[in-house]
């Protein structure tokens, strides 16, 4: 683990415009709630902030344009209220849509769930997106970071290991971080980074969910990165806020790491 870890706060935003379940609220107030998150991460010592478009229910694979916009307007939000690097990830595989975003707004990566190979979720089959990928940053002439997961959580990988997907989102998907979940729990997730970092030794890897206050010393230890989610935020609702003194706890946590040398 480098001194650079990645401790990542995802927003999770509201129903958008577009979702089915859209409740009408007006995207400027979603923009101004998000932005005023965003500056709770940094003051907590996040050091990476994403946008979701997590309660988007049922969520679609791809978005339609009014979820694009309302997802621009309020990135664009977050990436005037902090300095930090900003990701954006949408659908539950819309990578050309999360560069698209990130390019506009001027946000530093995206996460692409299936990014090669074919998953099999809850929506039907999800396949790899990393030609549509390359085509967008081709197109805007775009350098944001690619993240791509390894067997995301929220869908089942068809023929595959997680050795064949690390290798095949590095090499053919291009993707500049890994990101390993297990439902099992962090130290899995950790078991099967260091197995990784064997062929690729390289690659920066970011565990993707499932860590707490209890596992983030050893995710810090461990691995590159770490992306959180309902683990800092004031209750289980799918959209609900960042609660700002669990946050500051995985912030200390992290403050030992960046001491070292």
């Amino acid at each position: 683990m480098s001194n650079d870890f990645r401790l990542v706060g995802v927003l999770h935003l509201p129903p958008l415009p577009g979702a089915v379940n859209y409740t009408g609220t007006p995207v400027a107030l979603i923009a101004d709630r998000a932005a005023a998150d965003a500056v709770a991460l940094r003051d907590a010592g996040f050091t990476h902030v994403m946008v979701q478009d997590a309660s988007d229910m049922p969520q679609a694979v791809t978005v339609a344009a009014p979820t694009v916009a309302a997802l621009a307007v309020v990135g664009a939000a977050v990436t005037r209220a902090v300095d930090l690097p900003v990701g954006v990830v949408v659908g539950h595989n819309d990578g050309p849509s999360a560069v698209a975003i990130a390019h506009a707004i001027g946000a530093t990566f995206v996460r692409v769930k299936v990014l090669t190979g074919v998953s099999v979720g809850p929506t039907g089959w999800i396949q790899g997106c990393a030609h549509e990928v390359a085509a967008m940053q081709r197109l805007l002439g775009s350098d944001i970071e690619v993240w791509a997961d390894v067997h995301e959580a929220t869908s089942l990988a068809l023929a595959s290991t997680p050795a064949w997907a690390a290798a095949e989102a590095r090499a053919f998907g291009r993707a500049d971080v890994l990101v390993v979940t297990r439902d099992s729990g962090v130290p899995d997730a950790l078991a099967s980074i260091a197995d990784l970092r064997g062929s690729l030794p390289d690659v920066p890897f970011v565990v993707g969910g499932r860590v707490s206050l209890a596992t983030i010393d050893e995710t810090v230890a461990a691995a590159d990165g770490a992306i959180l989610g309902s683990a800092i935020k004031v209750s289980s609702a799918p959209d609900a806020r960042v609660d700002p003194a669990v946050a500051a706890r995985f912030g200390q946590a992290l403050s030992p790491a960046l001491a070292k040398p």
